[in-house]
């Protein structure tokens, strides 16, 4: 004869309730149905499972290191029957998240981890797209929700999220050491950085001065390094380069004009009202049902 998955279930609802009656109460048996499959559990295994003292039972050492290893089997049915009931509900099993490379990860990953506490059955698939690219992952690859800089009017979008970029250069280059407000005639004689979308449809990029140099490149963070080498300067997300600006090693343009801009991120779905209670759930925790926030 062997164990039975329920019996181990009984036993880690006894030890994390408290007690045989707790346990009873919570999986809506009789005390003396909980009874006899510890009992039974005992015997198939061989060990005694908790030691009587006074009115409580306390579980052995043995007992202990045997539920340890059997939680994560028991956790991972438990998620089996949770996925199970969602995909008969019409629920999900995955959900793929397509996300701008400029949105901040911190804000992502914290959305992402309550989500993960609340559908623990459901896999996440994050596509990380480089720069203004995250609406053409969202159509290529038929992602369930995009967060991007482009909607399209096909789609549902909502604004979550709008993030401040402000024009920076090293403390040494010449545009950050100048006093007096800066011109276009200054600006033009230096290297930019421009951050540029990849692949297909038409070229997507930030917004640049006329007759400017620069150098083009295709992610927030090697924007951000050639600014810091001195090479070049820009504009970029300041929540990215906070410590920067606080030590002095980066320093805000003069500009009287143009020294900030601001890029408005939208949380974009085919048709929400339509989407699984999943989806929406994500949706909700990304800034969905939120006002716009400024960072």
């Amino acid at each position: 004869m062997h164990t039975t998955l329920d019996e181990w279930e009984i036993l880690h609802t006894v030890v994390q309730s408290g007690g045989f009656a707790a346990a009873a109460k919570k999986l809506n048996r009789s005390q003396s149905t909980i009874s006899y499959a510890i009992g039974r559990l005992e015997d198939q295994l061989g060990v005694k499972l908790f030691d009587i003292k006074g009115r409580k039972a306390h579980l052995t050492e043995t007992a202990r290191v045997l539920l340890a290893d059997a939680e994560p089997l028991l956790s991972g049915f438990v998620q089996l029957e949770q996925r199970a009931r969602s995909l008969v509900s019409g629920g999900e099993s995955e959900i793929r998240l397509s996300v701008d490379s400029l949105y901040p990860n911190a804000r992502l990953f914290e959305a992402l981890t309550e989500f993960a506490r609340r559908f623990s059955y459901v896999h996440p698939r994050v596509r990380q797209s480089t720069f203004l690219s995250s609406s053409t992952e969202f159509i290529t690859h038929g992602a369930d929700l995009c967060i991007t800089g482009l909607i399209s009017r096909e789609y549902f979008a909502k604004p979550i999220l709008e993030i401040r970029l402000q024009a920076v250069a090293r403390f040494d280059h010449p545009l950050g050491m100048k006093k007096r407000p800066l011109l276009l005639a200054d600006l033009v004689q230096h290297l930019a950085v421009s951050i540029e979308a990849v692949g297909g449809g038409e070229p997507r990029h930030q917004p640049r001065t006329p007759s400017q140099r620069f150098l083009a490149v295709n992610t927030v963070e090697t924007a951000i390094e050639a600014v810091r080498s001195g090479l070049c300067f820009g504009w970029l997300p300041v929540y990215r380069i906070q410590d920067d600006l606080d030590s002095g090693h980066l320093t805000p343009l003069n500009l009287p004009v143009g020294g900030r801009r601001d890029a408005r991120f939208n949380l974009v779905c085919r048709d929400i009202d339509v989407s699984s209670r999943e989806v929406r759930a994500l949706g909700d925790l990304l800034g969905l049902n939120s006002t716009l926030e400024v960072i």
